[in-house]
């Protein structure tokens, strides 16, 4: 077995640590000038699809001095978290990484709840919220939401989003209805049954009570359809 004496492993230390050393470069501070164009383009307000964009931090700046010109990607979209900029000047274009929150004023869960919940008002509440990083289309008003049945497991603090939830159907199959004929000012009104489940304004084929006829008809509320004449538009 070898020994190294100490002079000759302090040496071979000594020759080895450079090898390991990473190479260090301090990026250049941005004059007082770029960051204040860079101030007053967020304050001027940033806006995507009803939400507003705040900088949290600029990830690398560009090698120039004095104020630029900015503006955000015209292909920018579902409110990333991370974009870039761009910054002109003259003839130049640089692209700026940044970090952004997105906020928007949103509905957002105030309890937990398990799929298929039917959602209800004390569930819910509507806040200022970052949307950054989602994908799809918010509720800014509670009252959209409520009768809706989730689709998912849902926290408190989740953010709704459109993929997250359902609108019942108005209509169940084999549900009681009431049938409304307007002729003329008469107002005819027939029990009957659901054949199919509906939404409201989806048309719906119904079995009469009293005829055993199967009619087409819109459904207009919980319960009641109203007969589509021929030619009428709903």
């Amino acid at each position: 077995m070898c020994r190294l004496n100490s002079h000759a492993l302090l040496w071979m230390v000594t020759l080895i640590l450079p090898m390991f050393a990473l190479p260090m470069q301090a990026d250049a501070e941005p004059d007082a000038a770029m960051q204040q164009s860079m101030r007053e383009f967020f304050k001027q307000g940033v806006t995507l699809n009803s939400a507003t964009a705040e900088l949290v931090k600029v990830e690398r700046w560009p090698v120039a001095k004095g104020a630029l010109r900015w503006s955000i990607p015209s292909s920018l979209h579902n409110h990333p978290g991370r974009f870039s900029l761009i910054a002109e000047q003259h003839q130049r274009r640089w692209y700026v990484p940044v970090r952004v929150r997105w906020m928007a004023t949103a509905v957002i869960m105030q309890k937990s709840i398990s799929a298929r919940s039917l959602l209800t008002q004390s569930m819910i509440k509507r806040t200022r919220t970052d949307i950054a990083g989602h994908s799809g289309s918010w509720w800014a008003k509670t009252a959209d939401l409520v009768g809706m049945r989730s689709t998912r497991p849902l926290t408190s603090g989740d953010l709704i989003l459109s993929s997250y939830v359902k609108r019942p159907p108005l209509i169940n199959r084999g549900d009681l209805v009431t049938i409304m004929l307007d002729v003329g000012g008469l107002h005819i009104r027939t029990a009957g049954t659901a054949l199919r489940a509906a939404k409201r304004g989806d048309r719906i084929m119904v079995r009469n009570a009293r005829s055993k006829e199967i009619i087409q008809a819109i459904a207009e509320k919980r319960g009641l359809v109203r007969v589509a004449l021929v030619g009428e538009r709903s």
